[in-house]
């Protein structure tokens, strides 16, 4: 936790989702299944460009798969599913390359790489933390707000940069 992830994720998104006939960054998706127990909800926002008041309708997360492959399957879809943990989250969600439409991308951000190889996925991006000098220009812009600290301030800074090792929430 705290490589940025989740905010790389959401700069893709606010990039190209206008490229995309239906878009939907799914946030948080670990703690809101934790919290309802369920992925209905974050199926039904999903689907509500597209079902409005149908939306109801979805009682439970087979239904809500069903529906999402029948309402997506020849759309091309923009889908950020952020901070999953759960193969299950994945299989309710996303389900397979064929509930989507022809150049729909699917971006899933996770701190758990096997739950991506259950899933089969083969493309993904391992996210690594900031070098010495990006970890002190990031530190010093928001510890002095200028890029590199007083010669007075560097002993310590890098003491906070060896502390934070080079993950960005951190610094």
């Amino acid at each position: 936790g705290g490589r940025g992830k989740t905010t790389l994720a959401k700069l893709v998104y606010d990039k190209i989702f206008h490229h995309f006939e239906v878009h939907c960054f799914l946030g948080n998706v670990r703690e809101v299944s934790k919290i309802n127990r369920t992925l209905i909800g974050l199926q039904k926002r999903l689907l509500f460009p597209m079902l409005k008041e149908k939306i109801e309708e979805i009682w439970d997360e087979e239904w809500g798969s069903i529906l999402i492959k029948k309402c997506l399957s020849n759309k091309k879809v923009l889908l950020v599913l952020d901070d999953v943990d759960d193969l299950k989250q994945l299989e309710v969600l996303a389900g397979n390359q064929s509930w989507f439409g022809m150049g729909s991308r699917i971006v899933i951000t996770t701190r758990n790489e096997g739950l991506l190889v259950q899933h089969g996925i083969a493309t993904s991006y391992k996210m690594r933390g900031l070098n010495d000098c990006e970890a002190l220009e990031l530190f010093s812009l928001n510890a002095f707000r200028k890029e590199q600290p007083k010669k007075d301030f560097l002993e310590l800074s890098k003491h906070f940069l060896k502390y934070a090792r080079g993950l960005p929430l951190t610094l």
